[in-house]
């Protein structure tokens, strides 16, 4: 059975002991592939206030991801060529 996952800016969030930590994946595939001993060595900070307040606030679903800091990538539009006709 596949564990619903949380990630936070991107990154997997992994659960030990009622802790969340972020880790260095970013890829959900990579993530699913992983085992647990393997997700527990690619922790990098603790960030359980963070998590545990974002999931009071938006309430628990399967597959979250919260993106708390600004996105540097730019929104691409489609625009509409207007054909011009000679009356």
């Amino acid at each position: 059975m596949v564990q619903p996952y949380i990630r936070l800016n991107d990154n997997m969030v992994f659960r030990r002991k009622n802790r969340y930590h972020i880790t260095s994946i970013s890829k959900p595939k990579k993530w699913t592939k992983m085992t647990r001993k393997q997700r527990e060595r690619s922790i990098v900070k603790d960030v359980t206030s963070e998590v545990k307040s974002l999931l009071r606030k938006h309430g628990s679903k399967s597959n979250m991801n919260f993106i708390t800091k600004a996105v540097k990538k730019k929104i691409r539009t489609k625009r509409k060529k207007l054909l011009g006709g000679g009356g």
